[in-house]
């Protein structure tokens, strides 16, 4: 699962075979076929692992002591994107959602969900910066945190195209400069 999510971050769902994954593994494609019979069975098996990381880092980033306030929090959030285009991936789940109408629908519900996830972390941290004065008090959460998320993938692509790893980062520090009370 390890190498075919590789593979997706790299060059989509379309942009492998199990045979390509049978290469990198060293190991014939039926043995593939026999854990997972269809490709999509092994996407949305990655994407729920994948989720479940992603997931996990937030958790930590929220629960972090070090970090003073949501707009700290939000800006290590940030660095998770950064680091996926520093290592010159994608997010699992921006390059599942380009190939969307080639993916089966436990797929797409991983997909959604790891983009839901993504959206009420988000809306949780800004709650907070509102609540503690770092936000405006008007600020829209859930329009924000969507901004903010589309952002983040986007800077992502970006990233890709400009041998900019760091616009993750940046492009969070202008939104949150626009959100500051």
């Amino acid at each position: 699962m390890t190498a075919a999510r590789s593979l997706i971050q790299r060059g989509g769902v379309n942009g492998f075979s199990y045979g390509d994954l049978a290469k990198t593994l060293g190991i014939k494609a039926p043995s593939i076929h026999h854990h997972f019979p269809r490709k999509d069975d092994l996407v949305a098996a990655v994407t729920v692992q994948y989720r479940e990381e992603f997931n996990g880092s937030a958790a930590v980033i929220a629960d972090d002591p070090a970090l003073d306030g949501p707009t700290a929090r939000i800006q290590a959030y940030a660095k998770l994107f950064a680091a996926t285009a520093a290592a010159d991936r994608m997010c699992l789940c921006g390059a599942v959602s380009a190939e969307w109408v080639g993916v089966g629908d436990s797929t797409r519900e991983e997909v959604g969900g790891f983009f839901d996830d993504q959206v009420r972390w988000l809306r949780d941290q800004l709650r907070l910066g509102v609540a503690d004065g770092s936000f405006r008090a008007e600020l829209n959460v859930d329009r924000s945190a969507r901004l903010i998320l589309s952002a983040l993938e986007g800077a992502i692509l970006l990233s890709r195209a400009g041998d900019r790893s760091d616009l993750a980062t940046t492009v969070c520090d202008a939104q949150l400069e626009l959100l500051a009370a």
